[in-house]
């Protein structure tokens, strides 16, 4: 499962990014999600993952422009593709050693707007499994 909130300003999320860390979650859980790939990588720090943090380039990147929502998840475009369109921010988090719930919970007490959490398989916005460690 995964827990997500939108944040129409940048100390919002980065505010969202800290409090879970601070919770327990692994950086390796939490992904930050922007219109503007410098723009997530800022909020997201150390404490987070960037979907674009291993960017690819050539072929690939070329690819990735093509397809809708640059190769985001169907899942988090369906949800979240309006908010990103207007600029705002979206954390995801995974519910691996947090349950879905409390996860919402953080990112509700984080003043995220349209909180929501959903069953998924592994997403392409999180880390690939040999970065993300033993679990």
């Amino acid at each position: 499962m995964v827990a997500a909130a939108s944040f129409a300003d940048d100390d919002a999320a980065r505010a969202a990014v800290d409090l879970m860390h601070g919770s327990g979650v692994r950086w390796q859980d939490i992904s930050v999600i922007a219109r503007d790939h410098t723009r997530a990588a800022h909020i997201a720090g150390d404490l987070a993952w960037t979907p674009w943090k291993a960017e690819p380039s050539g072929v690939m990147a070329r690819l990735l422009a093509w397809l809708p929502g640059g190769g985001l998840p169907r899942e988090v475009r369906r949800r979240y593709g309006r908010d990103l369109a207007a600029g705002s921010v979206v954390v995801v988090a995974a519910a691996g050693g947090q349950p879905p719930d409390t996860l919402k919970a953080l990112l509700e007490r984080a003043h995220g707007e349209r909180v929501a959490s959903w069953w998924t398989g592994p997403l392409a916005i999180f880390p690939p499994p040999e970065l993300a460690g033993p679990f």
